[in-house]
């Protein structure tokens, strides 16, 4: 441990350092644990995932003790201990001692760097949307079929920068897409960026123009077009008395994909309909000549 600064109220000086933490290590440290809050499972779960994916990374955010380590109380850092326990792995850590005790009642109150946070600082536009569209995108392609909640829908920044990187181009122009499409709180921003990005993945020789104008502008169509039909069933969303219908992300985009399988198919649509723990539609794949198309 190297020195940091003096403490004048106490007679020992705040030390830290960078220690390579064994799960053997983190469950004799996770012994000076007392009178602390109770631990959150989603989150050791998911820093415990971020561990064996290789996202570990040393930061200020380290763990914390009230005298020497091998004989005090822990302040802070159990749920990193318990990830590293429950992981298998061995990582370094930057650990604090002789802290004194009265910041206890302050520690961890602050807010985590959420992604649209991490983007935003890095230059990105409309952040907020971009962050959750990636999400998103994750979850349609892990878990389609469950609700998107809890700590397994979680991802971490270090994902969401790495699903940037690689899909910057095909990302960013479906969030660009989503706000034409939603310029008129017909349709969540995310859904319709999650609608148009997987449609395009899976049929990029699909013109999406008519599509996008048809369900944006609503002009022109006969009953039946499957991007009426859409229409129809967002507005009844949005004039309904059920808040959680209107803002489901997820139950929007199961409208979504059901509308763009029909138009591709060309099957006329009276009405749509997504209930509550439907399976998540596919969307078709349209053949290279353009010729037919199957359902993915």
């Amino acid at each position: 441990m190297t020195t940091t600064r003096q403490t004048a109220s106490r007679e020992l000086p705040l030390s830290s350092g960078v220690m390579d933490i064994s799960p053997a290590l983190a469950t004799e440290m996770l012994t000076r644990n007392r009178e602390n809050r109770p631990l959150d499972r989603g989150r050791v779960s998911h820093l415990r995932e971020a561990i064996l994916r290789g996202e570990w990374l040393i930061s200020h955010q380290g763990i914390a003790f009230s005298g020497l380590w091998t004989d005090s109380r822990l302040l802070d850092g159990q749920h990193r201990l318990e990830a590293i326990r429950q992981s298998g792995q061995t990582v370094p850590l930057l650990v604090f001692e002789n802290v004194a005790a009265e910041t206890f009642s302050v520690m961890d109150t602050g807010r985590s760097r959420t992604a649209s946070t991490v983007l935003a600082m890095q230059g990105e536009q409309d952040s907020a949307l971009l962050a959750a569209t990636i999400r998103h995108i994750h979850l349609f392609s892990t878990m389609p079929d469950t609700e998107w909640k809890g700590h397994s829908s979680r991802l971490t920044n270090a994902q969401v920068l790495t699903f940037l990187d690689a899909n910057r181009e095909k990302v960013t122009r479906a969030c660009g897409i989503a706000r034409l499409m939603s310029k008129e709180r017909l349709i969540i921003p995310t859904a319709a960026a999650v609608g148009y990005y997987t449609t395009h993945e899976a049929s990029p020789g699909v013109d999406q123009d008519s599509w996008v104008r048809g369900v944006t502008t609503g002009a022109d169509l006969s009953p039946g077009d499957a991007r009426l039909a859409l229409r129809n069933a967002l507005i009844s969303l949005g004039t309904g008395t059920s808040g959680r219908r209107r803002n489901d992300s997820r139950g929007q985009l199961g409208l979504y994909l059901k509308a763009w399988n029909a138009w591709v198919l060309q099957r006329p649509v009276k009405q749509l309909r997504f209930q509550r723990g439907e399976k998540m539609p596919r969307p078709v794949h349209v053949l290279p000549e353009g010729s037919s198309a199957s359902q993915a």
